[in-house]
């Protein structure tokens, strides 16, 4: 039940705050960078404030919601994990599906915070001239953001260990 208010509140709060962090942004948006966080690719800001809205909101939504029912809906044979047929039997796939979806809900906040922590980046990239993101803090994004995914796997197959 946790991880379904946290992504809820999450969810919330990235629509409350990305209209006004997209409103710092200048009207031609660097929304591309090269390697050396030179940007090389442009839109307008409603364009940016447009996908900001829909890919930092719909991406995790929809992860989050497919990993939670999906599991739910699919025959066991279909649901891949560690020593299926120990962990679906009928007396405890009703735990083990629970646990699976509550992941998905996990890696929804996950992904939610790690996108809007890019979007961010793009707002603070597009406040100098010219607009140079900063690599360095992107490659501490990403470490932590697969870091985190990492823990989730690690947490799935501990979960699902041979008996």
């Amino acid at each position: 039940m946790f991880p379904i208010v946290l992504f809820s509140g999450l969810l919330l709060a990235a629509a409350l705050l990305i209209p006004s962090l997209a409103g710092k942004l200048p009207d031609i948006v660097a929304v591309h960078f090269n390697a050396a966080g030179a940007a090389n690719g442009f839109a307008t800001r409603a364009q940016c404030r447009s996908f900001m809205l829909a890919f930092t909101l719909g991406a995790p939504l929809i992860v989050a919601a497919v990993t939670g029912i999906l599991p739910r809906l699919l025959p066991a044979s279909m649901i891949n994990i560690p020593n299926r047929g120990y962990w679906l039997a009928p007396e405890r796939a009703a735990e083990s599906i629970a646990f699976m979806s509550e992941q998905g809900v996990w890696f929804g906040c996950i992904f939610l915070m790690f996108l809007y922590g890019v979007d961010w980046m793009l707002v603070a990239a597009n406040s100098s001239v010219p607009p140079t993101l900063d690599s360095k803090w992107f490659i501490v994004m990403l470490v932590i953001f697969f870091g985190s995914i990492c823990c989730l796997m690690l947490r799935m197959f501990r979960r699902f260990r041979a008996p």
